[in-house]
């Protein structure tokens, strides 16, 4: 029969739980994808080029939201946003890509993972 010597740690009971990214960061894992972001339109926001994006594809967008979309067969990633009764994908710049028929929104960014 085996006892224990010495002190109990002083940490027991304090163990930290395991960090799961999939639990924090998505709702609907067949909806969602992960996409690197390119370029630095998105720097106002706090994306940088190299970022991983979290998107799903079930959350509806919104005015506001960050929204990846395809457009002439090329993704961008966009902060959809309204001007009077239109949309339009701005880059906090001013510049702005109205939303029109051949444009397909891919799905809304809801995380975004970066390495130091």
């Amino acid at each position: 029969m085996a006892t224990e010597t010495g002190f109990p740690s002083p940490a027991r009971g304090y163990e930290a739980q395991a960090i799961n990214l999939n639990e924090l960061l998505v709702r609907n894992p067949p909806a969602t994808f992960y996409m690197r972001m390119q370029g630095v339109q998105l720097v106002y926001r706090g994306i940088l080029s190299g970022d991983l994006l979290v998107v799903d594809r079930s959350r509806p967008p919104a005015p506001g939201c960050l929204v990846v979309f395809r457009q002439d067969g090329d993704f961008t990633c966009r902060e959809l946003v309204r001007d009077g009764d239109s949309l339009v994908f701005a880059d906090g710049a001013g510049n702005g890509i109205r939303v029109c028929e051949e444009t397909e929104i891919f799905g809304t960014v809801t995380g975004v993972i970066r390495k130091l």
